[in-house]
This record gives structure tokens, C-alpha cells and sequence, in this order.
């Protein structure tokens, strides 16, 4: 690796190309998911089958999470975790991953467009751009070979981890991770100052705060990745260990810092400790379902049954290409962080047949590590098998480029038929885009409150803990008022919430009306006949208009105002 190689001349045109040949790709991979970006998501149904009903919601939910983080970061950053959601509960934001990692690539447009579904989707198309990005700035800093680093970032960019997930942003949110590993290495090699170091803490940072299931496996590339190169520099890179440690100790205590709030919720018993309760999650079941050979099955043989883990047959044979021909660092490295993603993902325990189970790492992790209790899917570790992998093609395939130097031709479109065949085993196919509401299409109710809702809480009915999608809807509309809602989706809801919706249960009693009106001071409850069970919306009305002071009927919806004496708290 030459000094220059990543200060040639014209680079920052070739970037430029890159991105845009990244982004084209994202464009017809998953065609026509982008032909409406700025009104439709995806229709998870097309991609999930069966599992959509559990994903569709989740993108409201996304959508609502960088929206909020946008909006309270301008306007009252101190407040930042008491969301708008799930009122009056506080630190509400910590019931979900809170996505501020996300939010550069989101906040921009969000700002210029007050569009939420079309910040969505350009954060989700510059994942693509980054991860693709990422992985061949990695592989060109170890091999200067241009076209191999870009399948190496084709390999990892479109890896089925990330394609397969699309309804999940916040866990294919994985771009920064090759820049962990480049930052390490730069600053072992004493190369760029004070830049790589910074760089580490800023890929760290970025990656935890997109989602902890990126962030754990982050901060366990820097261990691995660094204790690697170490053994394989010697004394040379002793050294040179300080800035990297201070760069991955800043970026733990920054991590640490915004968590906080999420060890408030787990210490009061919202948030989950899978630790405590034996794991008992149906996520860590899955080798008691498939056993251990089929766990592994999933890794060489296309499945979607459980969290997609194929690792394609283009980068298991260019990534044994890169074991056998990189015979130096970073090849131990890159083996050791696959190594470490396939073992967590196995989960707490080992289950063969005829033998008690055999405690694993990630038991270990789960008891000393804080916070790592609370994860439930320990699959989505498998993204350090696919950071790997995608290193080692590249460098498998720089190897076989150089071998067959003498042939011009073949070693030139060898790039391009990588790239063509990660590209066809990875395709999900038969995408379909999910229209949501935006702008003047936002239902009329929502545009009413946005201009008189004086920001007074607001709760919608009829309120079901089961209807998981509406709920997560009301978030979604939230966006456009912002004003304090009681009604959220969470897996984890707070007790408030859940004593608000048992009492509404007993609705259209006028006594259970009572009971929702004491547990939760409101000024606007927002009726949604087309969600009443047929035949009961009368009896609700005559409920709602007899305590009640009606605003506004827009059809399906009808509006009321609690009247000032039936607000407790002081609600204006």
C-alpha cells in the first residue's frame, strides 16, 4: 500500500461516480420501491410475506423516530427523549431505538420538505451509497485496486442481510462499519494523524447510534479488529495504541451518555433483561427449531425463514479466494471478526441433541456487557460475518486480478461479473411501494390540530393495545402536529399507557370514559368511526357528545374538546 493511494489525483471525482453508480444500483435492485419516493414506503407484504403484518408498523415507527429527533433537536434538544408519544409518560423516546444516527442522512430533507415519507427514503437509498462507500475505501486503502474494492462494496452494500431487511432501516443502518476497521488501521500504521483516530470515534458513534444491534457489533470490530492488528504489527503498533484507545473510550462514554435513558426504563421494568428471564424470547429459539446444522444451513443455502444470513456464493468464493491469497493482516483479522458474528448469532446457548445446553459468549456478554441484556435477536450479529466476507472478496478478487495480469481483459471484467452475479442472487424481486399520506393528503383532522391543537394532548379511539399498525399510524400523523399523543407503538409499553387503553376497553361506557378522563389529562379525544366494530358508532357518539364538547366532524373522523373542568394537571 503506497502513501498515495488514497490522495490520487481526480479521487474525489472517482468518489463521486462511485456514489452515484451505488445509488442507480440501489434504484433497480429494488425497483419500483423509489418511483414514488416522496409519498409511498415499502409494502413489506411483497418483501416479509406472512411476517409483513410485524414490519409495516415498524417503518411508521421509523418514520416517527427521525421526525421526532429532527423536530426536537431545533426546537427543545433538552427534551429530546420525552417524545410526544405514549403521553403523559416521560423518556418515552427510549422504547425504541432512538435513531440519531440516522438522522444526517434524514434531518436535511426533512427540514427542506417537511415530507417524513421522502426523508424515509433518501436515508434509506444513501445507506446503500455509504455502505458501498465504506467497504471500498476499505478495501483500496489494503489493495489500491479501484474495480475490486467497488465489487467489494457491491458485495457488502447488497448483501441479503440488508436487501432481504428493507422494511428495517435501523438494523441495515450498518455502513459505518467498514470505516471502524480503515480507521484502526490507518492509526496503527501511523497514517493520516489525528484523523484516523477521529474517524474511529465518529464511525463508532455513528453505528451505535443508529441501533444497538449496530452498535455492539461495532465496538466488538474495534476489540477484535485491534487486538488483531496488534499481533500481527508486533511492537510496531504498541505504539500507536493510545489514540485508538482514547478514540474508542470517547466513543463509549458518548454511547453510555445518551443511554441513560434506556437504563432508567430497564431499571424500572419496561425494558426487558433477557438475561434475568433466561432468555425467553422466541428469537432464541431458533436453534432449538432448526437445530444446529440448520442454523448454519442458513448461512450457505438462500432461506428467508429466519433473519436472512446467505452469504451468497459470488462472496464465499471470492472470500475463500481472499483467505488463501492475503496470507498477511488484515486476513486474521477479517476471520476472526466472521468468526465472532457466527458465534454470537448462535445465541445464548449451544443445543445438540442428548446434551444440556452449553453456555456461549453472548450468555457471557449479557451478564457483564450493560445494556446487552436487553437485545432479543441475537441473528442480527451475523452483520460481522458479512463485514467480513465482503473484505475478503475484495481482497480474493484483487489477488485473482493481479494472477491473471497478463490477461487484460479477463482480469477487468472479472469486477464487473462480481458485481452482476451479487447483484442477481440478492435481488428481492416483485417489490411493491406502499402509499402513505403526505402533505395535503394528511387526513383533514390532523391538518385542523396542526393549526389549533395548541399543543394540548391528544388521544384517538378507539384505542386497542392489539391494533399495532393504527397506533403506530397515530405516530405517524403525530408529525404533522406534534402534539402530545397518548396512543404509541412500542413492544414495551409504558404502565400509563397500558392503564389509559384498559380502561378505554370498557368504551362507550360512559363510566369507562370517566375512568380514561381521570387516568390522563386530555383536551382533544379524536373519534375514528371507519375503526368502530359496524353498528356501534352511534352509541359512541352519544357517549363522547354527552361529556363532551364537539369541534369538528371531518367524516370518518370527529373531533371533540374535553371541557376545561374535566382537565385535570391544568391542560390549556
Amino acid at each position: 500500500m503506497k502513501t498515495s493511494s488514497l490522495q490520487h489525483p481526480g479521487r474525489g471525482w472517482r468518489v463521486l461516480a462511485a456514489a452515484v453508480l451505488f445509488a442507480l444500483a440501489t434504484l433497480v435492485s429494488t425497483w419500483p420501491l423509489f418511483r414514488h419516493p416522496a409519498s409511498t414506503v415499502l409494502d413489506t407484504e411483497s418483501l416479509y410475506g406472512p411476517a409483513s403484518v410485524l414490519i409495516q408498523r415498524d417503518i411508521n415507527l421509523n418514520i416517527w423516530t427521525l421526525a421526532w429527533d429532527s423536530h426536537a433537536l431545533v426546537t427543545d434538544p433538552l427534551h429530546l427523549f420525552h417524545a410526544n408519544a405514549f403521553y403523559p409518560a416521560r423518556y418515552t423516546l427510549a422504547l425504541f431505538d432512538h435513531l440519531l444516527g440516522i438522522v444526517p442522512l434524514f434531518a436535511p430533507v426533512y427540514w427542506a420538505t417537511a415530507n417524513p415519507v421522502l426523508a424515509h427514503q433518501v436515508a434509506l437509498l444513501l445507506s446503500f451509497v455509504l455502505a458501498g462507500l465504506g467497504m471500498t475505501a476499505y478495501v483500496l486503502y489494503w489493495t489500491e485496486d479501484e474495480m475490486a474494492a467497488l465489487a467489494a462494496g457491491f458485495l457488502y452494500a447488497f448483501a441479503p442481510f440488508r436487501l432481504w431487511q428493507l422494511g428495517n432501516l435501523q438494523v441495515i443502518s450498518v455502513q459505518y462499519l467498514p470505516l471502524v476497521a480503515l480507521a484502526i488501521d490507518a492509526s496503527l500504521d501511523g497514517r493520516w494523524g489525528c484523523r484516523a483516530p477521529l474517524l474511529l470515534t465518529g464511525a463508532l458513534v455513528l453505528s451505535a447510534f443508529s441501533s444497538y444491534y449496530v452498535g455492539y457489533p461495532a465496538f466488538l470490530v474495534a476489540g477484535t479488529y485491534t487486538t488483531m492488528g496488534l499481533l500481527a504489527r508486533g511492537r510496531a503498533g504498541l505504539g500507536r495504541l493510545g489514540p485508538i484507545g482514547t478514540a474508542i473510550a470517547v466513543a463509549a462514554l458518548v454511547t453510555a451518555a445518551v443511554s441513560v435513558p434506556y437504563v432508567l426504563q430497564q431499571r424500572s421494568g419496561v425494558l426487558p433483561d433477557y438475561e434475568k428471564s433466561n432468555f425467553t424470547s422466541l428469537a432464541f429459539l431458533t436453534m432449538l427449531r432448526f437445530g444446529l446444522r440448520g442454523v448454519l444451513r442458513f448461512y450457505v443455502v438462500p432461506s428467508k425463514e429466519s433473519i436472512p444470513v446467505f452469504l451468497t456464493y459470488t462472496a464465499m468464493t471470492l472470500g475463500m479466494t481472499g483467505v488463501l491469497a492475503h496470507r498477511r493482516h488484515p486476513r486474521g483479522a477479517l476471520v476472526m471478526v466472521g468468526a465472532v458474528g457466527i458465534v454470537l448469532a448462535l445465541g445464548p446457548y449451544l443445543l445438540l441433541p442428548g446434551i444440556r445446553p452449553i453456555p456461549l459468549p453472548y450468555r457471557l456478554l449479557a451478564a457483564v456487557v450493560p445494556g446487552f441484556s436487553a437485545l432479543r435477536v441475537p441473528q442480527r450479529f451475523w452483520v460481522l460475518a458479512a463485514l467480513a466476507l465482503g473484505s475478503l472478496s475484495g481482497l480474493g478478487l484483487a489477488a485473482a486480478r493481479r494472477w491473471l495480469g497478463t490477461r487484460g481483459r479477463v482480469a477487468a471484467a472479472l469486477p464487473v461479473l462480481a458485481i452482476a452475479a451479487v447483484l442477481a442472487e440478492t435481488r428481492p424481486g416483485g417489490l411493491r411501494g406502499y402509499p402513505l399520506p403526505v402533505g395535503p393528503n394528511v387526513p383533514a383532522a390532523y391538518r385542523w390540530l396542526a393549526e389549533h391543537g395548541n399543543a394540548a394532548p391528544l388521544l384517538e379511539l378507539p384505542l386497542r393495545r392489539a391494533n399495532l399498525y393504527g397506533e403506530s399510524l397515530s405516530m405517524y400523523y403525530s408529525t404533522f402536529h406534534w402534539l402530545p399523543v397518548v396512543n404509541g407503538y412500542t413492544s414495551y409499553p409504558p404502565r400509563s399507557y397500558v392503564g389509559v387503553a384498559e380502561a378505554a376497553a370498557g368504551l362507550p361506557r360512559p363510566d369507562a370514559l370517566d375512568a380514561v378522563l381521570r387516568q390522563v389529562p386530555l383536551r382533544w379525544i379524536l373519534l375514528h368511526r371507519d375503526a368502530l366494530a359496524a353498528g356501534t358508532s352511534p352509541a359512541w357518539e352519544a357517549t363522547l357528545r354527552q361529556a363532551l364538547t364537539p369541534v369538528a366532524d371531518f367524516g370518518e373522523t370527529m373531533l371533540f374538546e374535553v371541557p376545561a373542568d374535566r382537565r385535570p394537571g391544568g391542560v390549556s
